[in-house]
């Protein structure tokens, strides 16, 4: 019956074995432990013809995230947890215990204050000299160059065992980090992290006060796409989302003048050359169009949001951030990655795109409102209750 179950979960999800190999056996194994669980000798193969039937009605799937992707159990977890979700309507009372403290803020990077200066007189270091942040070398600054000109990791180191012993290998390539040099080309860019260097590159400032007029939400969710361009690491896709969930702004940032993209970095950003082409508005106009949905009272959720408010350049005070709410057990500055607790709390799978088409900050930041309003339900639960954490 386990072979019958998983033959068929490799032809339900043929499309997509490519992103997770064993998806189809751990999917048959986990459905047939459901099954003898909830039967009797005598149900047990009516209840796995069943189950193969079930499974022969589910479309395929086209991504690790689609409701064909599970047993049948997890399925019905995911609608009644969506269905929760959806029904319930994050409002300040909510989420007012969960606003970082100034403490708190200061502990997990956020800035707390406007640098000094007009700010903006220096927004690009285009033929200046700077140490490459991915190969560490000095490297002119130019808006052109050879994408062979770094070699480089495009992963981040992870600690595994070889042989019983512990060694930190790349998850881009699976290479030991004593052993390799980069297994990607590209171009030379620069990060930078001084509140003042970024402030000269676009100034900060505060969200505008309410007004007695004012519209601005209550609650709005936000997410942020970079690129490397030659004024640094900027903003290149601005997403909002209100209490209920519904996407109320999604843009391309133009770059400043004079400041040129370097490195679309499309796997991450899921921004392309073809696409940003696209975008109309600056950052100074994007601020201007956000001052109609979020003012200084607006609470802003995200996931390691004081990345997203600096590359904004913006200074606010009420945040509520999910890095936070499901800490990393190293503490700060360390976090558990946005993908992970979507995938542990809520049963779904994001940033599920290839090479060519990234993340997406609209997803991002729904993804994180749903992490609160699960956070929050969760902890209403009575205690003993079981949850998916």
């Amino acid at each position: 019956m386990l072979t019958t179950l998983y033959n068929h979960f490799t032809t339900l999800y043929s499309s997509i074995s490519h992103l997770s190999p064993s998806l189809a056996a751990d999917h048959a194994l986990k459905q047939e432990q459901e099954v003898y669980k909830k039967s009797t000798k005598l149900t047990y193969r009516n209840a796995v013809i069943q189950s193969v039937a079930a499974l022969k009605r589910r479309s395929p799937p086209t991504s690790l995230s689609h409701p064909s992707v599970g047993t049948e159990d997890d399925i019905k977890l995911r609608l009644d947890q969506a269905n929760s979700l959806k029904s319930f309507v994050l409002s300040p009372f909510h989420l007012q215990p969960l606003v970082l403290s100034t403490e708190a803020m200061q502990n997990w990077g956020f800035m707390l204050d406007i640098p000094d200066g007009p700010g903006g007189e220096q927004p690009t270091l285009e033929g200046k000299l700077k140490r490459c942040e991915r190969c560490t070398q000095p490297f002119q600054v130019s808006r052109t160059g050879p994408d062979t000109e770094c070699l480089y990791h495009w992963g981040k180191l992870q600690t595994t065992k070889a042989g019983g012993e512990k060694v930190r290998v790349y998850t881009c390539c699976s290479r030991p980090a004593a052993e390799s040099e980069g297994c990607v080309h590209g171009r030379h860019v620069f990060y930078e992290s001084s509140l003042q260097d970024l402030h000269s590159r676009h100034p900060f400032s505060l969200l505008r006060p309410p007004s007695p007029s004012s519209k601005a939400l209550d609650i709005a969710a936000m997410d942020c796409e970079m690129i490397y361009t030659t004024g640094g690491f900027r903003v290149a896709r601005v997403s909002l989302v209100d209490a209920r969930g519904k996407e109320v702004f999604d843009e391309l940032v133009r770059m400043d003048d004079d400041v040129y993209v370097i490195d679309y970095i499309t796997r991450f950003s899921g921004i392309t050359k073809e696409n940003h082409a696209k975008a109309t508005l600056t950052l100074s106009s994007i601020r201007k169009s956000l001052d109609k949905l979020i003012n200084s009272d607006t609470i802003l959720v995200g996931h390691s949001l004081e990345n997203d408010l600096r590359t904004m350049r913006i200074v606010h005070h009420k945040c509520v951030d999910t890095a936070v709410l499901f800490p990393h057990k190293a503490g700060p500055p360390y976090r558990r990655a946005l993908r992970d607790l979507v995938r542990e709390n809520l049963g779904k799978m994001i940033q599920t795109g290839d090479a060519s088409t990234g993340h997406s900050s609209a997803e991002d930041a729904l993804a994180s409102l749903d992490l609160v309003r699960w956070y929050i339900l969760d902890k209403q639960k009575p205690k003993g209750s079981t949850s998916n954490s």
